[in-house]
């Protein structure tokens, strides 16, 4: 039996995401991903970023060494420039993909190739992600273990950019779900909960407070926080929540099943690991804090998704006034 873990470590006093892990039996197997690009500088990044991810990595910087690491090597996955020395990183992605060797090898594009038409061409060819140079470094963390998760839950891949679901409903920053899509599934579990008599919890975070710790060297960027924030939101998360970015620094989570005094405990433990976490990236060390509002169905409370999420949103404004732990959470009276 397979059972997978997202492991987030704090190394030194920097919050690590930890790739995804596969479990077999008593065996670990950790990831091996092939970093393609004819640039040491940038395949040396990448390959530390996923060492410090819990990933193996091995660098290739030609298109005939990708081919040769990726049928000898074990590979899972590869990180591919397009400009590569001897043959391009298209023609590497084709002739992956027509091997019974290495077609299972997922491609993940990372290029300054970023045109409608090449990213449509990586896509055609078979590939899982296209990430546009110049790249955030946990982003492309954040990607490579989405990708690695849609292969082991999904064996086809969508190609279709334009419509894919995981691009409509997926926020492309964090790698969580979008905000379209929390209110469509929040209206799902709230009838769920209406029906079956169980409760359901909605919890609305907000970023705030973000203070550089060195005044000359300013905050870490705004992206890499978000993107380090939703990792932790991640950790805390069931497989059955929902969990995503709202919109620009709000984070929210469905909890399915949860009364208000756990989804409250959910809360906590989220807000106290980003009060004790030293953001970097790593020379902006960076501190920050959540606002969290809570609004929770109990007993199968009849309310739309649209009021259980303003109710929460009323919960978080409010907790932005309050000092301390600024938290307010709600049950939802029978409608």
């Amino acid at each position: 039996m397979l059972v997978y873990r997202l492991h987030l470590v704090l190394k030194g006093s920097r919050l690590v995401w930890g790739g995804l892990l596969r479990y077999v039996g008593t065996v670990v197997h950790r990831y091996r991903v092939c970093v393609a690009d004819d640039c040491v500088e940038t395949a040396t990044v990448l390959c530390e970023g996923l060492a410090l991810h819990n990933y193996d990595s091995i660098a290739a910087y030609s298109g005939e060494e990708a081919l040769q690491v990726c049928q000898e090597g074990d590979v899972d996955l590869i990180l591919l420039d397009v400009y590569l020395p001897g043959i391009d990183g298209y023609e590497v992605c084709k002739r992956l993909k027509q091997s019974t060797k290495t077609r299972n090898v997922v491609v993940v594009f990372v290029t300054v190739k970023g045109a409608q038409e090449d990213i449509s061409r990586g896509f055609a060819l078979g590939a899982a992600d296209y990430i546009t140079k110049p790249f955030n470094l946990p982003m492309v963390m954040v990607r490579v273990d989405a990708a690695m998760r849609r292969r082991e839950g999904a064996p086809t891949i969508d190609t279709d950019l334009e419509n894919s679901p995981e691009t409509i409903y997926t926020d492309p920053l964090t790698g969580l779900r979008s905000g379209q899509y929390l209110l469509q599934r929040l209206q799902e579990e709230v009838e769920k909960a209406h029906r079956y008599d169980f409760p359901v919890s909605c919890v609305v975070f907000d970023v705030d407070d973000v203070r550089p710790l060195d005044a000359d060297l300013g905050p870490v960027s705004l992206d890499d926080l978000l993107a380090e924030v939703a990792m932790t939101v991640r950790k805390y998360s069931r497989a059955f929540d929902v969990v995503g970015r709202y919109d620009g620094t709000l984070f929210a989570a469905i909890l399915p099943h949860t009364p208000l005094a756990d989804a409250t405990k959910y809360a906590q433990k989220i807000m106290y690991e980003i009060d004790a976490t030293t953001f970097s990236d790593p020379n902006f060390p960076t501190e920050a804090s959540l606002s969290v509002g809570i609004a929770a169905c109990q007993n199968g409370s009849a309310h739309g998704a649209d009021y259980v999420l303003g109710e929460a949103m009323r919960g978080l404004f409010q907790a932005k006034s309050l000092p301390g732990d600024r938290l307010v959470a709600r049950s939802l009276s029978a409608g």
